[in-house]
């Protein structure tokens, strides 16, 4: 299916909800996916954005100009379930031919890398933590043991936007672990791209 659409998915810390951004075109995506989170009672906002930034990297991505970018930027402190229920909201985007992206920028000085990087074991090891439990939990569904095993993590909030939209991408990606990492330079800035995919 051609790509018609770039949906962003970021993390702020200190905001209070969700908002989105509408990038450029004529923001039917920015409503359809308000309308969306709406249904699931999630109260967002539509703003303008101040930057082009994002425009310019979907343009990159792609190899041609997006007919509308938008970015959804997440706030902390809600709930790992939270998360993934906004991505449930974002499927239907990606059913319509919204390319999703799950985006965790980061900004580091020269010669020093403090963050974690895709190929990190820590991340990929929390992420399969996250396919098993979420394995145990359709197991749990189907026998007469549902209810007896608590799962606090899931109700406790989220203070790492890393985390956040982590949760969101877990979701986009059926609650599966990724299939691909994937890793490029963008310009001669030093500035890169790197991250997981999932094949659908």
């Amino acid at each position: 299916m051609p790509v018609g659409s770039v949906a962003f998915i970021t993390s702020r810390a200190g905001a209070e909800q969700p908002e989105i951004f509408h990038q450029c075109g004529q923001g039917l995506l920015a409503e359809r996916l308000q309308l969306l989170m709406a249904e699931r009672e999630f109260d967002v906002a539509i703003a303008g954005s101040r930057s082009p930034a994002l425009h310019v990297l979907a343009e990159s991505m792609i190899g041609l100009a997006p007919d509308e970018v938008i970015e959804l930027r997440l706030n902390t402190g809600m709930t790992s379930d939270s998360y993934r229920q906004i991505g449930r909201c974002l499927e239907a985007l990606r059913d319509q031919g919204v390319l999703l992206i799950c985006l965790d920028q980061k900004d580091t000085g020269a010669g020093e890398i403090t963050h974690h990087q895709p190929h990190d074991a820590s991340i990929r090891n929390l992420i399969q933590q996250w396919e098993h439990e979420q394995l145990w939990l359709q197991a749990m569904s189907r026998s007469n043991l549902v209810g007896r095993r608590k799962t606090p993590v899931r109700d406790t909030p989220v203070a790492d936007p890393t985390l956040c939209v982590l949760n969101t991408a877990f979701s986009l990606g059926g609650l599966k672990a990724p299939q691909r990492v994937f890793g490029f330079s963008l310009n001669e800035g030093r500035q890169s791209l790197a991250g997981y995919g999932w094949m659908q």
